[in-house]
């Protein structure tokens, strides 16, 4: 209740200040920005609890556009989805955990990244020897956090192990390193050589939203395709490329610009076909429907190797505003019939 009565509050205020702010930004992209478009955003704020900041984003001063304001799923309706996970009892350790993911793939016979160690407390937890690793590369990455978060590639060589600012760390020295926070340790992956061409070096990865449907059947509802740039080494800060069956249209980067070339390679990035895009698809589908079935909606994190598509993790909160960006509003996908049999 008290959370309720400081929204109710705070909201008039903060959509009032966050209005304003973006009339400024609209006025410096020469956009329409007067009066009657802050009043508009305002008034959709205080009536429809559409936030002005994804007014701006999603071009509410066009009509046409406006028209479809209810289609889109705001950062406000994300608490809904996460109490309806929730309710269905979906226990969030299962995609929170990377760990735990994989061994829940691995039941499952799910294609996915293996899992050499894995570090909490302070301490290994996985394997039960200390760690050796045999794989030339490695990538460590925060065992609980989503988006590749405090991930590090590391060089095995005969006298230790070299990370990317080229310290060699003797065995223990490494294990030491790893066990500084919690942390899961996998093979490093290779792009598929035709999504290398639009890659730093770094993982591309396909996101492929699913949804339970009322047989108990997963649906895809949308997918985007991530290509790290420059210091990107996640999904974090990536170029963001909408999909129309597996042919990459529209490309933006984090600030919204859109990119035609990718800037480290230069290699053209609309009308690339995505390899092993359907199977991805099937994938993702099959494991929400074999191994989570009790989560509503999941956002999957795909690698795309040469040998095939391979889980990487997937994630309960996994972000309407990329997909809404490039492809509309969600309302207009399976989404919207998938969220209506639970309201």
């Amino acid at each position: 209740m008290l959370a309720h009565i400081v929204m109710a509050v705070a909201w008039p205020v903060g959509a009032l200040v966050t209005a304003l702010k973006m009339q400024r930004e609209l006025c410096r992209e020469a956009k329409p920005a007067g009066l009657p478009v802050l009043m508009d955003m305002y008034w959709l704020a205080l009536a429809h609890s559409i936030p002005p900041l994804e007014y701006k984003l999603y071009g509410f001063t066009d009509r046409a556009r406006r028209a479809l304001m209810h289609d889109y799923v705001y950062w406000n309706d994300l608490p809904a989805l996460a109490a309806l996970t929730r309710r269905l009892g979906a226990d969030s350790r299962d995609v929170q955990d990377k760990s735990r993911f994989a061994r829940l793939c691995a039941a499952h016979h799910l294609p996915h990244v293996e899992t050499l160690a894995v570090y909490e407390r302070g301490r290994q937890t996985f394997p039960a020897d200390p760690f050796v690793p045999q794989s030339e590369y490695l990538w460590s990455k925060a065992l609980s956090l989503k988006g590749g978060a405090g991930g590090k590639k590391w060089h095995l060589e005969a006298n230790g192990v070299r990370d990317e600012a080229g310290r060699l760390l003797p065995l223990d020295a490494f294990r030491i390193e790893l066990a500084r926070q919690d942390t899961i340790v996998q093979p490093f992956l290779d792009n598929h050589p035709v999504i290398g061409r639009l890659s730093n070096g770094r993982l591309a990865v396909l996101r492929v939203v699913t949804g339970m449907s009322p047989t108990g059947e997963a649906e895809p509802v949308a997918t985007v395709l991530f290509l790290p740039h420059g210091e990107c080494t996640t999904t974090v800060g990536a170029i963001v490329c909408g999909l129309d069956r597996g042919l990459i249209g529209k490309a933006v980067s984090p600030g919204g610009e859109t990119v035609d070339r990718h800037p480290d390679t230069a290699a053209t990035i609309a009308g690339l076909a995505v390899p092993f895009f359907d199977e991805s698809v099937a994938l993702a589908c099959r494991a929400h429907a074999q191994a989570f079935a009790r989560f509503a909606f999941l956002g999957w994190d795909i690698a795309l190797t040469a040998s095939g598509p391979l889980l990487l993790e997937t994630n309960a909160g996994w972000g309407a505003l990329p997909h809404q960006l490039l492809d509309g509003p969600l309302g207009r996908t399976a989404f919207s019939h998938l969220v209506s049999q639970y309201v």
